[in-house]
């Protein structure tokens, strides 16, 4: 295989491993909450924006000279004091996610090896933890080769499940709306398709290949957009109202205990895969928009997660909701803006570009602020 192949395919990879990530094992919750109709508009729509975000993010790193992450761009473009909010934004929805990881991982871990070792379940937060964390230290190359490898088993044991799923798929679990719960999908949808922490390093892997990135970034996400959706779908299918919030306890009461250990392997590869790309791009955005060295940017993109993970937060719905409609959200509503800007201030030639009338943007730029707005009501 030649190697612009090759890093195609591993571009492609990396795309869908940050957004497979413990986000799907929320999503038929809060579709049978607001009925599956309510969630098959969000997955169209909610799509369609992410994709075109995405291609925007990946055109305006190219656009750019150097080598920047959201809040570099966001001072080139927009100044100081947006850079500072792109920093706390991203930050923020940054250790939220790794909190919300750690928690589920490792109860996938324990799930797995607590029969043989026993043991509680900190330890197993705090080995999984550990071995990501180790892993990032390993740099960009070590994380290519298991994003692939881990995509592989985590595409694999997701189709699975679907399939299975599907065999027990009654239509009467798709009737019905919500009304009272329309809004409810919003923020874990965004926050389960949003992979903009891997653009940069999609970029990155296809080298003197970029012209080909538009592509690898379009079919990474929307791979990865129609595998959640199926799989979404097929779950509520088969489980209908009685969908659990993590899924996998649901369908063990449905085919047996046997699924729950397939359902904890792809969930510690859906973790793994999302966790890794997540803390090389901060890593990498301390060290290259702050100028901090790599074993300063580790730490902060590493271990400051996992202290404030030690001070007891649970809900893991709860975070990924929050994060993915008011941190998602404003990076994405930050992206469209920058673009914009980008497209008029950019100091080099792109590899590939978009033409998106303005009224496009602006549509997007309202649904990620209105999605902010209500999250925040809501929340507090």
């Amino acid at each position: 295989m030649k190697l612009s192949t090759k890093n195609y395919l591993r571009a492609i990879s990396m795309m869908l491993g940050m957004a497979i990530g413990v986000g799907i094992f929320g999503v038929p919750y809060v579709i049978a909450k607001s009925g599956a109709l309510i969630g098959a508009i969000y997955f169209l729509i909610l799509g369609a924006i992410i994709i075109l975000t995405h291609l925007a993010y990946g055109e305006t790193i190219l656009r750019t000279k150097g080598q920047h992450r959201l809040a570099g761009l966001a001072q080139i473009y927009l100044g100081k004091w947006w850079k500072r909010l792109a920093i706390a934004a991203s930050m923020l929805g940054f250790y939220a996610v790794i909190i919300a990881y750690i928690i589920v991982g490792g109860q996938f871990l324990k799930f797995l090896l607590s029969p043989f070792f026993g043991g509680p379940l900190i330890l197993y937060q705090i080995i999984f933890w550990a071995v990501m964390a180790l892993i990032i230290l390993a740099a960009l190359r070590t994380i290519v080769f298991s994003e692939i490898l881990m995509t592989f088993v985590l595409v694999g044991a997701m189709l699975f499940i679907t399939i299975l799923s599907l065999s027990k798929v009654n239509v009467l679990n798709f009737s019905g709306i919500g009304a009272a719960e329309f809004f409810t999908p919003y923020g874990v949808i965004l926050f389960s398709i949003t992979a903009s922490a891997a653009v940069p390093e999609v970029l990155e892997i296809m080298g003197r290949e970029k012209k080909r990135a538009k592509s690898a970034i379009f079919w990474g996400s929307f791979i990865a957009i129609a595998l959640m959706a199926v799989f979404a779908f097929a779950v509520l299918g088969a489980l209908g109202g009685s969908v659990s919030k993590e899924s996998i306890e649901s369908l063990g009461a449905l085919f047996g205990n046997w699924i729950l250990y397939v359902g904890a392997l792809f969930g510690l590869f859906a973790v793994a895969t999302s966790f890794l790309p997540l803390s090389l791009y901060a890593k990498e955005q301390f060290h290259f928009d702050f100028k901090f060295n790599g074993h300063l940017s580790w730490f902060l993109a590493c271990v400051i997660p996992f202290l404030i993970f030690l001070l007891g937060t649970k809900d893991f719905i709860k975070i990924i909701s929050f994060s993915g409609a008011v941190f998602s959200g404003f990076e994405g509503f930050l992206v469209v803006w920058i673009y914009r800007r980008a497209k008029k201030m950019g100091s080099r030639q792109p590899e590939y570009a978009m033409r998106l009338p303005f009224a496009i943007l602006a549509i997007i730029g309202v649904i990620f602020l209105l999605g902010m707005v209500y999250e925040m009501r809501t929340f507090f």
